[in-house]
């Protein structure tokens, strides 16, 4: 599969088949992380896959822990979001609702509880960077794990990145014994599409180029 082809079909997937991932493909996608630019190639990332018992252990931990706090799944601005972002949520929850309605779920259960239960996907994987780091290398992480979304895609796995368990950060380091030097910033389900679950039948839409670029000539 070529690049452009793993980024036009590459979706977020959130119902996955049984069918365990093999450890060979595992690093193959995480090596391919490995590959992202950094600021003087500092790599700042860090990737922790759990699956089998500990992914088990994770999830139960995390629905726990959700049940108990309800976080909620919004976009974390201290204002409400400017017209343009807002329309886009709305477009993305219409094309949801279908798909949705299907699972017998409200929105509020379809997007946060699956949020923190990583959708029972068979790999989870926590992506983490040392806390001496600033902000700005979060761009860094962020750039590695496109390039991982993409060897994904590319193997004919599916994933979905889950930024709400960082709400649930303090569990997730419990349960992996992490270093309190290392800051969560995201999870990412991973495994094999489960295409005849409702909760996959959708696919949200992009802007048009005109709204994303502008020329200065």
């Amino acid at each position: 599969m070529d690049i452009f082809s793993a980024m036009k079909e590459r979706r977020s997937v959130r119902a996955y088949q049984e069918k365990p991932v093999s450890r060979k493909d595992i690093e193959a996608v995480i090596a391919s992380a490995g590959l992202a630019p950094s600021a003087i190639n500092l790599q700042p990332w860090e990737f922790i896959v759990t699956y089998g018992e500990e992914k088990d252990r994770l999830a139960h931990r995390l629905k726990k822990a959700h049940r108990e706090r309800q976080v909620s799944c919004g976009p974390g601005t201290a204002k409400p979001l400017p017209h343009k972002y807002s329309s886009r949520s709305r477009k993305a929850l219409a094309a949801m609702e279908p798909g949705v309605s299907r699972t017998g779920l409200s929105f509020n259960r379809f997007i946060e509880d699956g949020s923190c239960s990583f959708y029972g996907a068979p790999i989870a994987i926590i992506v983490t960077i040392d806390r001496i780091f600033p902000a700005i290398r979060y761009l860094d992480v962020g750039l590695a794990v496109s390039y991982l979304l993409l060897a994904a895609q590319a193997k004919g796995l599916s994933t979905c990145p889950i930024g709400l368990i960082v709400a649930y950060a303090d569990e997730i380091a419990d349960v992996l014994t992490l270093s309190p030097e290392k800051e969560i910033l995201l999870g990412i389900a991973m495994g094999y599409a489960d295409e005849t679950a409702p909760a996959n039948d959708f696919k949200t839409g992009r802007e048009e180029l005109s709204e994303i670029l502008r020329w200065y000539e």
